[in-house]
């Protein structure tokens, strides 16, 4: 499933990353790579960017990013 489509205040494990060179450049910096485990701490309303906690650092990014991001979801 997308990173778009995740549920707030759950934890979720990056399987993918879609896009160019400079997308995944963008998010490797970020700390987002495949099997890095994250939390959905907020999703702006009206096309807003998403919050996320990542090894205990919150950053933000745009929902064409997110949109790039595939995850499972950890039970």
């Amino acid at each position: 499933m997308k990173l778009l489509d995740v549920e707030i205040d759950k934890n979720y494990r990056v399987v993918s990353i879609e896009g160019g060179c400079a997308a995944k450049d963008r998010l490797i910096k970020l700390g987002i790579l495949p099997g890095v485990v994250i939390e959905v701490k907020r999703k702006a309303p009206l096309r807003g960017p998403f919050m996320l906690s990542i090894n205990g650092s919150d950053i933000v990014i745009g929902r064409g990013i997110a949109s790039k991001i595939n995850v499972q979801k950890i039970t």
